[in-house]
Parts: structure tokens; C-alpha cells; sequence
């Protein structure tokens, strides 16, 4: 008899997402430190602005704010300030924070589409498998067409080939079609750092591939293959804590020293 496949934290069933995909696609023992093990990696800067500025759009328009002001006061309700190595580097981020918020409010002023829903979650059948996820945010224009879109807050825009072979955004695609029964006309990545959109399509075949991508992962999963992929280990959180790791933790300064001195003893 094969192995029983593991039951996740969401329900009382196994569910799959994009981010339990992207995990297992990085590296299959880096997925089963996190998921299986619970192995969190712990929030740092960046983690923690881009929760705040993704809860402070949430309310701001699930609220149907309208002024700076009371986008003001979301972002100030929204803030989290874990993760920041000092109380200079956080007010740095704060500050960062409102002038992309500045940016983000001239463009909605002038926007004359219809917010239908932020942090919109969704539960998909892909296969025998529960796909579940959170569309940032779906708008619908005068003329009847859809925008779909997903908010990035690092400084980094990508370039149009890595937003075109994006699997989120694929994954939206799918869950508009068969959830929420319209195909998006515009489908797009918000940078907000650089208040700027770039717009990618979807075709069906697209669609196809990343539910075989992530049907193949989510079978690789329940049969609990955890072979490591070494080739990602110097971008892992766990570089240093995974048994599997091709990184070598240095020791400290002191320690290291201290260990020279010995060595230069010993040899004299």
C-alpha cells in the first residue's frame, strides 16, 4: 500500500496553492521544512512592509475610502513593525511607504474603474486537488472588461518575460474563469515602489501547463518525495539550518580567532 498523503493546516482535506507550489518547485525539503515541518523563516523588512501596504489597500478599499487622509489612517492602523533591525530603518520603510501610497492615490483618483474585490480568496478544483489563493485585487471597467492584478512592493520592476511567464498570475486566470465565470481582459502586476503596471495575457495552454506544474507537484507532495534541489541553496532561508545545504555557516569573529591562535600554537 502507498503512503497516505499528509494532511495540510487549511482544512480537513489536502488543499495546494501557489505558494506551495513555488515552494516545491524552489527546492522539495525546503517545502517540507516549511509545511511539514514548520519551519518558519522569520520576517524580516521587506516581509513586513509588504504585509502592511497589502493590508492597508484591503481596507482602504474594502471601506471604499476616497481621501488621502483616511488612507493615511489605514496605513497607520495596517503597520507591523517586526522585522526592522532598527527604529531608523523602520521610519526609512514608513517614509517609503507613503510616498508609494502618494503615487498609488493620484493614479486611483484618476482610474474610472469599479473595485470589485481586494484580497479576494478563492478555492479551485484543480484535478482531485483543492487550489486555493488571494487575488490582490479585481477591477471592472465602464466598457464591461476585467483587470485582474497582483501588487509587488519591491523596487524591482521585471522585465515583460518574467511577468509573462509569472505562474500566479496564471493561476488568477484560471480561478476567474471557472469561479468567478469571466475571462480577465487585462491581466497585470502593479509595481507600486514605481507606480507601474505591466500587463501580461494568458492563453489557454498556458492554463493547461501550470495545472500540469502544479498537479505534478502536488503528486510529488502526497508521495513525500523531499529531494533536495542544491542548485537554489545560497537563495534558501534555511541555507544554514538545512541538513540537506551546501552552504557552510562560518563561524564568528571570535570564535574564529580563537581558532587560528590555536592552530598557530599548535604548529610552533
Amino acid at each position: 500500500m502507498g503512503k497516505q498523503l499528509r494532511r495540510n493546516n487549511y482544512d480537513n482535506e489536502f488543499k495546494i496553492s501557489y505558494s506551495r507550489v513555488n515552494a516545491y518547485i524552489f527546492c522539495p525539503f525546503r517545502y517540507k521544512l516549511i509545511y511539514i515541518d514548520n519551519l518558519h523563516t522569520p520576517v524580516n523588512s521587506d516581509i513586513s512592509f509588504g504585509h502592511t501596504i497589502h493590508k492597508t489597500l484591503e481596507q482602504f478599499h474594502s471601506q471604499k475610502g476616497k481621501t488621502w487622509n483616511f488612507l493615511m489612517e489605514c496605513y497607520d492602523d495596517s503597520w507591523k513593525s517586526g522585522g526592522f533591525l532598527t527604529p531608523i530603518s523602520a521610519f526609512e520603510y514608513y517614509l517609503r511607504g507613503q510616498k508609494m501610497l502618494s503615487n498609488y492615490f493620484n493614479s486611483f483618483k484618476q482610474s474610472d474603474a469599479e473595485i470589485l474585490y481586494t484580497e479576494k480568496n478563492f478555492d479551485a478544483n484543480i484535478g482531485k486537488y483543492k487550489f486555493v489563493g488571494i487575488i490582490d485585487r479585481i477591477d471592472k471597467y465602464p466598457d464591461g472588461t476585467y483587470e485582474i492584478m497582483d501588487y509587488k512592493t519591491h523596487s524591482k520592476v521585471w522585465n515583460q518575460e518574467k511577468v509573462d511567464k509569472d505562474l500566479q498570475l496564471t493561476f488568477y486566470a484560471y480561478a476567474c474563469k471557472t469561479i468567478f465565470g469571466f475571462n480577465p481582459d487585462r491581466i497585470c502586476i502593479y509595481f507600486l515602489s514605481q507606480n507601474k503596471k505591466v500587463y501580461t495575457a494568458r492563453t489557454q495552454q498556458d492554463i493547461e501547463n501550470a495545472i500540469n506544474i502544479s498537479m505534478t507537484a502536488a503528486e510529488k507532495i502526497a508521495e513525500e518525495n523531499w529531494t533536495p534541489n542544491r542548485s537554489h541553496c545560497q537563495q534558501c532561508d534555511f541555507k544554514y539550518k538545512c541538513r540537506n545545504s551546501i552552504c557552510v555557516r562560518r563561524p564568528p569573529k571570535t570564535a574564529q580567532k580563537q581558532q587560528e591562535q590555536q592552530t598557530i600554537v599548535q604548529k610552533t
